[in-house]
């Protein structure tokens, strides 16, 4: 009987991998077509920062908030969805960012981490809220192909 459950469980988790990777992956493709020759570089560049990885980390914490998964399985859900983004190095991009900040000290980087911590906060807020917005839709969120695009933070003045 506990095994229907789990089942179940496995495949709501595995369907939302797919939904939420869909959904990002949206994103960053828009972002992407829309670059022209005059302004890859600038959508490339915001591609590999740490608003980026802020925003890929918070909207999928954020997806994932309602299967109160323990760490282990949160992190198989973001290896698979940032590698499915990113191929073998989208969970390693993310996942440096957190390393930096949280060895930030250790490594004598006080005054740029101060800036990479703000990015990637601001970042998390972004992810959190499109994720909140979207509730399962793949159309609705767009702060990340927003930045990508022009370096604007949607709601920042």
């Amino acid at each position: 009987m506990l095994g229907l459950f789990k089942k179940k469980s496995s495949k709501q988790i595995d369907q939302a991998v797919i939904r939420v990777g869909t959904a990002l992956h949206r994103q960053i493709k828009s972002a992407s077509d829309d670059a022209v020759q005059a302004n890859w570089k600038p959508v490339f560049k915001r591609m590999d920062d740490a608003v980026t990885a802020g925003y890929l980390f918070g909207y999928v914490q954020s997806s994932f908030a309602e299967f109160d998964l323990e760490e282990k399985v949160m992190n198989d859900c973001m290896r698979k969805i940032f590698d499915g983004i990113f191929p073998d190095g989208g969970y390693s991009f993310v996942m440096s960012k957190i390393d930096m900040l949280n060895n930030a000290d250790d490594m004598g980087l006080n005054i740029k981490i101060g800036e990479i911590a703000v990015d990637f906060g601001t970042g998390i807020e972004l992810g959190e809220h499109d994720a909140k917005v979207n509730s399962g839709g793949l159309d609705v969120a767009s702060s990340l192909s927003l930045y990508l695009t022009t370096g604007k933070i949607r709601g920042a003045d």
